[in-house]
């Protein structure tokens, strides 16, 4: 019983970072500019299935991962330039208005190009390892190792580096940091770039296990957008964990109630959220001195 409950967490803690690398490329974009972007998933997707292209088309598996990634990273800048920047006035309805048509554009170009099969990646180098019981996928740590890397990379990048500082300061003084020579427009570019590589990473990792398919990036960003919605839209750190903890409780619910609601797992805790503390689980220093 007790390996069954540590087999599900190790399972549901795989999955949760994935949620958890969306979440950081959510939190990367609304905290400079306060745009939240429903798009976030088919970064995943696209990623997945484009690496799947190159792979069938003979190229190595690991080249073919880096050129999605990059790919991916470029076409979220693009989509930054070619769309986000030609609204003058940008609020967060309009953003969600926005990057929801983004996002149906990109699917309808996936479908097209890749048609409507769910396929994976071949599974990356690794072993399977077997720990007290519990067997733990190498594709499973590959998804945690990347939670680690970039997740924490980005986090480490936005809270210790002047360059990510000044990015947050663009969305909280836009006109305070112009005086100080921080560009908004550079700032806009980076925060994209790190979603979408965040978004990519997450997807082809992913791709292995949960397969990637034209349709699957909604969903996933929304669960992103749960664990998102945990950190108050604000903290990477919370977002992390709520990412994680949604994925072990998705991993529960399978295991112990029924399959079939495991969708439905997150979307009960943001009605949850939402009503009982719509400003997230953290709490703000302000609040703490109250």
């Amino acid at each position: 019983m007790f390996t069954d409950f540590l087999q599900l967490t190790a399972a549901g803690l795989s999955q949760g970072s994935v949620y958890a690398l969306l979440a950081v490329g959510l939190i990367a974009i609304y905290s400079v500019r306060h745009i939240v972007n429903i798009a976030q998933g088919e970064f995943a997707s696209l990623a997945g299935l484009g690496a799947l292209w190159l792979v069938a088309a003979g190229m190595p598996l690991a080249l073919a991962v880096v050129v999605a990634v990059l790919s991916v990273t470029v076409v979220a800048i693009a989509i930054e330039r070619l769309v986000i920047a030609r609204v003058k006035n940008m609020t967060t309805l309009i953003s969600i208005i926005l990057t929801l048509g983004v996002s149906t554009l990109l699917q309808a170009l996936m479908l097209l190009l890749w048609g409507p099969e769910a396929r994976g990646l071949p599974a990356f180098a690794g072993s399977n390892i077997d720990l007290a019981g519990v067997s733990i996928r190498s594709q499973e740590l590959w998804m945690l190792g990347a939670l680690v890397v970039v997740g924490g990379g980005v986090l480490l990048f936005y809270e210790k580096t002047r360059f990510g500082k000044a990015l947050r300061a663009c969305a909280e003084q836009p006109v305070a940091a112009r005086i100080v020579g921080i560009s908004p427009v550079l700032a806009s570019i980076a925060a994209f770039a790190i979603a979408g590589l965040c978004g990519a990473v997450a997807g082809v990792v992913s791709s292995p296990i949960f397969l990637s398919s034209w349709s699957g990036g909604l969903l996933l960003g929304l669960k992103g957008f749960v664990a998102a919605v945990l950190g108050g839209l604000v903290s990477f750190r919370a977002a992390v964990v709520g990412g994680l903890l949604l994925g072990m409780l998705e991993s529960y619910v399978a295991g112990y109630v029924d399959s079939g609601f495991r969708d439905g797992v997150a979307f009960f805790i943001l009605i949850l959220v939402l009503i009982v503390r719509p400003a997230g689980l953290v709490i703000r220093r302000a609040e703490a001195r109250v």
